[in-house]
């Protein structure tokens, strides 16, 4: 739900989830997105992180394809459960799931014989089969898969997360309903796609990491705006300055925000939305948006 938060003052740092966010379907950035990002960056001196549930180590080389002409200053990877100072290459490793966990969460979902456990270890995709789920999220990831030979290889050492992968919406939402009638104190069930369900430690989050950025940096949370699209990015809207979904976003994600973008990720909605939000700031910037497709989402207000 959303806070009663202060009036939002400048921008000095935008956190930007990825998928259903920064990039498109087909996991581009787009041109005018790029262009946005790397004026306000370099002309105005705002501050850039990104905010994935990706590990930190595949996010360098993800955002090195953008081709920004930057590295953002923060990577905060697994949800909040790493954070990275790209200037001082600190990382910071907050709450993994504890093997005791992790058994109790996979014994919990065990019925659900459709879902693929996945969980990162040791640079790898650890999974129950290899499908072409898996196979997409390797190519994604730069990552090799390995299948378990027995279901105890997945709680060897603590994790950041685990992902149950299924092969149809609508079985994520049966699983999510379900791990939300087994509440614990131990772990935190979500979606962070249409079809994949993470669970994680309740206090690793992408808020709190944003939070914790705020008090390390001196950056005021009041000047912080941040954007996603799905239930891992929740706590982050809410804490923020300023949090926006984006119009192609879950409900409950929308719940969090204060505002909504007006178009989707497939036409550069954030940035859209950024130039509009802060028009003070493009006084020097004559790049022009491209033209919007016919059938491309708007929305003129929302509350």
């Amino acid at each position: 739900m959303k806070k009663e938060k202060k009036p939002f003052e400048e921008l000095k740092l935008i956190l930007a989830d990825i998928d259903g966010t920064l990039v498109n379907e087909p996991r581009e950035m787009m041109p005018y997105t790029r262009e946005v990002i790397k004026y306000l960056h370099d002309k105005k001196g705002v501050l850039f992180g990104i905010a994935s549930g990706r590990p930190g180590d595949e996010l360098s080389a993800t955002i090195a394809g953008y081709d920004l002409g930057f590295e953002p200053e923060f990577l905060i990877g697994m949800n909040g459960g790493e954070i990275i100072d790209t200037k001082t290459n600190q990382e910071t490793v907050c709450y993994p799931l504890e093997p005791e966990t992790i058994k109790e969460i996979l014994e919990l979902m065990q019925d659900f014989t459709y879902a693929n456990p996945v969980i990162y270890q040791d640079h790898q995709l650890v999974c129950a089969w290899i499908d072409e789920l898996v196979e997409t999220s390797c190519q994604h990831a730069s990552k090799k898969a390995r299948v378990v030979k027995d279901r105890s290889e997945y709680w060897d050492k603590p994790t950041g997360k685990i992902m149950l992968r299924t092969p149809a919406a609508e079985l994520c939402v049966e699983m999510e309903e379900f791990a939300k009638k087994h509440p614990s104190t131990k772990y935190t069930a979500f979606r962070t796609q249409p079809t994949l369900l993470e669970f994680q430690d309740p206090r690793a989050n992408k808020g709190a990491a944003l939070m914790s950025l705020s008090s390390q940096y001196n950056i005021p949370v009041q000047t912080i705006a941040a954007f996603g699209d799905a239930s891992n990015d929740n706590e982050m809207l809410a804490e923020s300055g300023l949090g926006v979904c984006m119009i192609n976003g879950l409900d409950d994600t929308k719940a969090c925000a204060d505002e909504l973008t007006k178009h989707d990720n497939n036409c550069d909605g954030m940035v859209r939305y950024i130039v509009d939000r802060f028009p003070e700031l493009f006084d020097e910037f004559n790049v022009k948006a491209p033209e919007l497709p016919a059938q491309s989402i708007e929305r003129e207000e929302w509350i």
